[in-house]
C-alpha cells in the first residue's frame, strides 16, 4: 500500500517513525522512502510487471489485455505520480550525439588530444 496523503490537505504524508515487532524497538525520525513506496497497489502492480516483461510495453499490452497507448499513458502516469519525468526523446538523440564527440570531450578535458585523435581515427563524431 502506499504512503497515504493527509485527508485534511491532501498533501503526502511523512514517515517519522520505524517498529520492529520482534525486539519492540522503536526509532524516530524524518525517513527517506523510495517513490516506489507512494505508488498505489494497482500501480504498484502495474510497474513489477512492467518490469518482468523487460520494459516491453507490447509484451505487457498480450500479458494485461490492455491496449498498448493505454498502457504507455498508465507508465507515464505513475512516473509522474512518483515525482519524476520523463525522457523525451529529442534528449536522448541529443545525448547520443554528444556521447562520443571527440571534440567535445577533448574541450571538457575529459580526454587528451591523442585520445582525440585516436577517436576520430576511428570514426567518432566531427570526424576531420
Amino acid at each position: 500500500m502506499g504512503i497515504p496523503k493527509c485527508p485534511i490537505c491532501g498533501n503526502q504524508m511523512v514517515v517519522t517513525e520505524l517498529y520492529c515487532p520482534k525486539d519492540g524497538i522503536t526509532i524516530r525520525g524524518n525517513f527517506q522512502i523510495s517513490p516506489l513506496a507512494m505508488l498505489s497497489p494497482e500501480d504498484t502492480e502495474l510497474v513489477l510487471l512492467f518490469l518482468r516483461a523487460r520494459g516491453n510495453l507490447k509484451k505487457l499490452e498480450r500479458i494485461t489485455g490492455t491496449g498498448y497507448f493505454a498502457l504507455r499513458g498508465k507508465i507515464e502516469k505513475i512516473v509522474k505520480s512518483m515525482g519524476l519525468s520523463l525522457i523525451d526523446e529529442e534528449e536522448e538523440k541529443d545525448a547520443e550525439k554528444t556521447s562520443d564527440d571527440p571534440i567535445r570531450l577533448l574541450e571538457e578535458g575529459k580526454i587528451s588530444v591523442e585520445e582525440a585523435i585516436e577517436m576520430m581515427k576511428k570514426g567518432g563524431k566531427n570526424n576531420v
